[in-house]
């Protein structure tokens, strides 16, 4: 088993300790920003929260959302879709309702409506149009510059390409072997030392970089594990694409839109709207009890009649209804736009989740940098302890780059 732990070692340890630092500088600015309670608009924190909520065709959630108080108790968001829409055909008579929504703007109620493809705010109140620098801003793009995409892009070889990503699950598989075979050895020594009477789980034989690297290898097991192998089937299903569009390159026939960011909606009927914001109401009622609103929009997407709710949790989740339905609906779903992720784009950003330990709240993100640690850590004491041995046998004679 020593044998394959080495090997392993010496083929990746340069890819390994590579990943393993960049994931470990994104983890790091991500606890700086949260901890330290960093304003929505910080880059570090948009860029954590880009995509997490859909494409910019489907999430609805921006970041003034997130400090945003909820829509005042008893407000009727019936009416007040209702009023938006009346406002949005009042100034672009003649035109189609895209989407119809009622958010909070400096704490008063107001409507947000699409007129073919032309966005308007207005105080609900008043009646008045609101200037556009009050309007939700979109997610920030691909090549937006934050200190955490920076990581991010050496820690995902965008620099080469987008089948280098492939690189980040040979460096999930290496680790992963790396921590089983290192497993396998630890156990068969217990073991050994068991059936002598020596019951202790740690014990001091070697040098100073083996016992540390003995009790941490211990200690950050699972961690190091769960951290390669989500890594695994993420770089799995980011090179895919790529592979796919080799082989049959992806072509759009003229004229129809992006599935990344396109619109894929319907015209609003006003008939339609009281049902549609009812529906969406009892849905989201149902489901998260009393919880406060922040924002409530209508819309058609990819022939699903929804109605979006941005929770007022500590989260500012976003939840999406079939209105027809009462249904929930995910960011994944029959009809919807083909993206190129093979697990979708739903199951894709919970992985995301998973690799970077939020799915488990702050905790999971402590932990998960405990394990990057960790791993760097081990890669470092086990390429010095590999050294080290190495010099001994070459004096002795054996001069072997692999050896039980």
């Amino acid at each position: 088993m020593l044998r394959w732990h080495r090997l392993t070692a010496l083929l990746s340890c340069i890819l390994v300790l590579y990943v393993v630092a960049t994931g470990l500088g994104i983890e790091a600015w991500d606890l700086a920003a949260l901890t330290h309670h960093a304003p929505p608009t910080d880059p570090d924190m948009l860029m954590m929260r880009q995509h997490i909520y859909g494409t910019p065709n489907f999430a609805v959630v921006s970041a003034p959302d997130y400090v945003a108080p909820p829509l005042p108790a008893g407000f009727d968001l019936v009416a007040g879709i209702r009023r938006a829409a009346q406002l949005g055909r009042a100034a672009a008579p003649g035109t189609d309702l895209q989407l119809v929504e009622v958010r909070g703007v400096n704490g008063r109620p107001a409507g947000r409506v699409r007129m073919a493809g032309i966005q308007m705010l207005f105080d609900l109140a008043s009646g008045r149009r609101l200037p556009d620098s009050a309007l939700p801003p979109p997610e920030p793009g691909r090549d937006f510059k934050a200190p955490r995409a920076t990581f991010k892009y050496f820690h995902r070889f965008n620099y080469i390409g987008q089948l280098a990503t492939g690189l980040d699950g040979l460096a999930g598989a290496a680790l992963t072997t790396l921590a089983c075979t290192g497993l396998i050895h630890y156990a068969r020594l217990l073991r050994q030392r068991r059936r002598m009477g020596r019951k202790a789980l740690l014990w001091k034989g070697g040098d100073t970089w083996r016992q540390w690297h003995r009790a941490i290898a211990i200690a950050s097991a699972l961690p190091v594990l769960w951290l390669a192998l989500t890594g695994l089937v993420l770089s799995i299903d980011n090179v895919v694409p790529g592979i796919v569009g080799l082989v049959h390159p992806p072509g759009r026939q003229p004229g129809t839109p992006d599935p990344f960011d396109g619109y894929f909606g319907a015209p609003l009927r006003d008939d339609q709207l009281d049902g549609m914001t009812r529906a969406t109401l009892a849905a989201y009622h149902a489901t998260q009890g009393k919880m406060g609103i922040k924002v409530l929009q209508l819309r058609y997407f990819s022939g699903y009649a929804q109605g979006v709710v941005i929770a007022a949790d500590p989260a500012t989740s976003q939840h999406v209804y079939n209105t027809a339905t009462g249904a929930t609906m995910s960011m994944s779903e029959p009809g919807y736009p083909k993206v190129s992720f093979p697990l979708g784009w739903e199951w894709h950003q919970r992985m995301k989740r998973l690799h970077r330990g939020d799915f488990f709240g702050l905790p999971g993100r402590w932990l998960d940098l405990a394990g990057a640690c960790g791993a760097l850590y081990l890669l470092i004491s086990g390429g010095v302890m590999y050294w080290t041995m190495r010099r001994r046998r070459v004096a002795g004679g054996r001069t072997g780059w692999i050896w039980k």
